[in-house]
């Protein structure tokens, strides 16, 4: 054993110094890695597909609604890393594997801002948009009296009933106009709000939209979140509340849904389903509200990736809504024969109903 360091030959000891952080940096990347772009060309591909398997393990929320093992996940594709040639392939890898978790909220951005998507849910669409358009150019007091440049929503007047469609929850969106059409409606005895085409957005329209009709605050649901590294380890249920504005239509309102309603317009629906003068009518909603509550991870050459991390339960903190969406109060049958005849039941019933208040 070497005691007196004036023994050690300086060359060998600078060289065993250098061998030693070589292997803690080694070490260090393994445990941390957070830019496998510094890699070398071919290693970048089992870097990156490495930082993305650990990144769903330690963060994923869905875990919790599926029977997957993530584990063999890794050493089913794990290999397959090895032949992979460009970025490319890795991406068409990556969808491969983020298929198996089922989750509309997954996906791959591409340098030029496309949005390659994992997975898309199969559902039954209870509307179609002709039909609705001829229902509206026929049946209304002059057709839509106002449609936002963006061909996103408006509103129509069936006799004295506000018909109000919002096809999507797009960032920014105004609801001046609504606040206006309300204030323009004293006397009419009920609305129509109609989403069953509205795939989702952002929550921060969806709430903008609910406040029109919020007559009282109150309990709406509860975020949970991922907050540990084993699968099931989730966070106290945090409440979201509804909080009404000072001047909202308050008379009875009828909300049109179904197969095409997610994620934001999922949210919106829950809340409006504690509004004691609301009533959800058509179908149940997709199921697809697991949330990407945090910025994108980043991949080589600028592709990032997704990754929920926040899912809802309901407001009797029994219900997950990613396991069993949004029932109706109301079930209304629509077929596709009834379509193609030109009928559009959903639309035929509420417009029956708000006559009737």
């Amino acid at each position: 054993m070497i005691r007196d360091l004036s023994e050690v030959n300086p060359i060998k000891m600078l060289k065993l110094l250098k061998s030693i952080i070589l292997i803690l940096f080694t070490l260090t990347g393994i445990s941390c890695l957070t830019d496998p772009v510094e890699l070398g060309e071919h290693d970048d591909y089992v870097a990156q597909f490495d930082l993305v398997w650990r990144t769903f393990d330690q963060k994923y929320i869905g875990f919790i609604f599926l029977d997957l093992d993530w584990d063999a996940v890794y050493n089913q594709y794990r290999p397959e890393v090895g032949e992979i040639q460009s970025q490319q392939e890795l991406t068409d890898l990556l969808l491969e594997m983020f298929a198996l978790l089922e989750d509309l909220h997954v996906w791959i951005i591409t340098p030029d801002e496309t949005y390659l998507f994992s997975y898309t849910p199969g559902y039954w669409a209870n509307y179609s948009m002709p039909v609705l358009w001829t229902y509206i150019d026929s049946l209304s007091t002059g057709g839509f009296t106002f449609w936002d440049a963006d061909s996103v929503w408006g509103y129509a007047m069936f006799d004295s009933i506000p018909y109000v469609m919002v096809t999507g929850m797009v960032e920014y969106l105004n609801f001046a106009h609504l606040s206006n059409l309300i204030d323009n409606v004293p006397d009419a005895p009920a609305m129509i709000i109609d989403v069953r085409m509205n795939s989702g957005g952002h929550s921060s329209t969806a709430y903008q939209l609910l406040r029109r009709i919020c007559t009282e605050g109150g309990l709406a649901y509860y975020w949970v979140r991922r907050n540990g590294p084993e699968h099931d380890d989730l966070s106290e249920p945090e409440p979201v509340y509804n909080y009404p504005l000072s001047t909202c239509f308050d008379r009875p309102v009828m909300v049109l849904m179904g197969g095409g309603c997610a994620s934001a317009t999922e949210g919106f629906l829950l809340r409006a389903d504690v509004l004691p003068q609301v009533i959800l009518a058509g179908d149940a909603t997709r199921r697809e509200v697991n949330a990407n509550a945090q910025p994108y991870s980043e991949l080589a050459g600028g592709y990032e990736f997704s990754i929920p991390i926040c899912t809802i339960l309901s407001a009797d903190s029994s219900t997950w809504i990613q396991e069993t969406g949004i029932a109706p109060d109301v079930y209304i049958e629509a077929t596709y024969r009834d379509f193609s005849q030109g009928v559009d039941p959903v639309l035929e019933y509420a417009l029956e109903w708000a006559a009737s208040q």
